[in-house]
């Protein structure tokens, strides 16, 4: 039975992070609270589950499935309240670019309810059956508490290993990498050795007929092991912003045996100041360049079988428009919605340049903008939708002369200005290619950070809300 133990040259090919500095001990406070917490609100919501399988057994409920799927009950409600207070009370620093995930507490909280639920609906299945004889009772329930509490010491562990980590001066992913595969032999063999005994003489098809359905003794324990690892490093790695290969780590091989796609959907809009679409525009996706579509009249496009975890940057073509690329988006456990585009005429382009006194070099630099947005603000509300008053810097930073440039509340780029206005818009111009990280500052408000891959001849704008979106 394998024991989850990998070689520390194995894990770093295993994340391809963006190095960054050491992280500060205010920031490494930020993400040691935010893994504490995921942590807790997995506990919580795994209570939730289990509660749901013991009432199912007693013919309390009819509906397992429902039960499982229903909305956080008060304790895990609570849990996700710790983690956004705790968000804006420890991540008000600079953040850094690893260890951390780009919408912070958001990611966290998504992540954790929906792996923990997950780990549990694998086991199950989609329309679990719950048995009415005592062996298949016992089976199904030392599965769940079991597969739990492997989950438990997994992220625990984990998490020590990231404190560690951090305290002992990572400055980027592939440091944290080796963490989401710590030594849990002990916790295999506690779960080998309770599940194969409990289960031993009851139907699993009908007991657990999920991905284990049919397994007993070793297959059925290293099935579930693996289900919990899986399920929870993919949790983790989602909370850090983490590149980390989940696939390698739960049974050690590479055959999609933790592979959760998810898509990316949105609208492309004109850049107007009004909700007008752009239909018949030629849209793909910059890291898988054969996923590609037109719009129809309402802008909307969207590309599904991408990872979790995974980078998306989107490229929009039209003859009428600049060629336009969105922020790279991290996917998070249900993936993207609402992203935009903010197409800009050509003749507004050369407006915009015009104001500016530039001309821009499209064939070696790019220009990149995007919008400091209030919370709940999109393209899709009316209005302006910009936070005032905020700053913003890049990773790697920039010379002076290249920004930032804020937006006025008529949505014209003013180079006196040292803040955002109610519009929100802020640019950079004249950017040599490369990977940079946008990050807004504003007293102890946190923001979301922004990603942009800078290529020549681009306007690459992170359009609300995946923006410098405020929390």
């Amino acid at each position: 039975m394998r024991t989850l133990i990998l070689g520390t040259a194995a894990l770093m090919m295993l994340s391809v992070g963006v190095s960054s500095a050491q992280l500060d001990s205010s920031q490494q406070d930020c993400a040691n609270t935010l893994h504490k917490d995921a942590m807790k609100i997995s506990i919580a919501q795994a209570k939730q589950l289990a509660g749901c399988v013991k009432d199912a057994q007693k013919g309390t409920i009819t509906d397992l499935a429902a039960c499982l799927a229903a909305a956080p009950n008060d304790l895990v409600t609570k849990a996700l309240g710790i983690s956004t207070a705790d968000s804006g009370k420890f991540c008000g620093s600079t953040p850094a670019t690893f260890g951390i995930a780009p919408a912070f507490e958001i990611t966290t909280n998504e992540a954790a309810v929906i792996h923990t639920r997950g780990l549990i609906t694998d086991l199950l299945g989609a329309s679990p059956t719950v048995p009415g004889d005592k062996a298949g009772n016992a089976c199904q329930s030392m599965a769940v508490k079991k597969a739990q509490g492997f989950a438990k010491s997994y992220a625990k562990a984990a998490a020590k290993c990231v404190r560690d980590q951090l305290k002992t001066g990572a400055t980027g992913g592939s440091a944290l990498s080796p963490c989401l595969a710590p030594d849990l032999a002990k916790y295999v063999s506690v779960l080998a050795t309770a599940v194969a005994k409990s289960c031993e003489g009851a139907n699993t098809t009908v007991a657990l007929p999920g991905v284990c359905s049919g397994l007993s003794g070793s297959a059925l324990a290293n099935c579930v092991t693996y289900r919990a690892t899986c399920r929870t490093c993919r949790m983790l790695a989602t909370d850090g912003g983490l590149d980390t290969d989940c696939d390698l780590i739960d049974d050690g091989q590479a055959n999609a045996s933790c592979s959760f796609p998810v898509s990316i959907s949105g609208e492309a809009f004109k850049f107007n100041g009004a909700q007008e679409f752009v239909p018949d525009a030629y849209i793909w996706v910059l890291e898988h360049p054969e996923m590609n579509l037109v719009t129809g009249a309402d802008g909307h496009f969207e590309f599904s079988g991408l990872e979790e975890g995974s980078e998306v940057t989107l490229v929009l073509e039209h003859p009428d428009y600049h060629p336009i690329q969105t922020g790279t988006i991290h996917l998070g456990a249900t993936g993207a919605q609402r992203v935009t585009f903010q197409a800009v005429p050509w003749d507004v382009y050369n407006a915009l340049a015009s104001v500016l006194a530039l001309v821009p070099d499209e064939l070696n630099k790019c220009q990149m903008v995007t919008t400091v947005t209030c919370v709940g603000k999109s393209m899709y509300d009316e209005g302006a939708h910009g936070e005032v008053a905020a700053t913003v810097d890049l990773t790697p930073a920039l010379p002076a002369e290249n920004g930032p440039i804020y937006f006025n509340s008529s949505v014209i780029p003013q180079t006196n200005l040292t803040k955002t206005s109610d519009d929100g818009g802020v640019l950079y111009v004249q950017v040599p290619p490369g990977e940079y990280v946008w990050t807004a500052h504003k007293g102890s408000a946190i923001f979301t950070r922004v990603k942009m891959k800078c290529r020549v001849g681009l306007l690459v704008d992170a359009s609300p809300p995946w923006g410098l979106q405020k929390h």
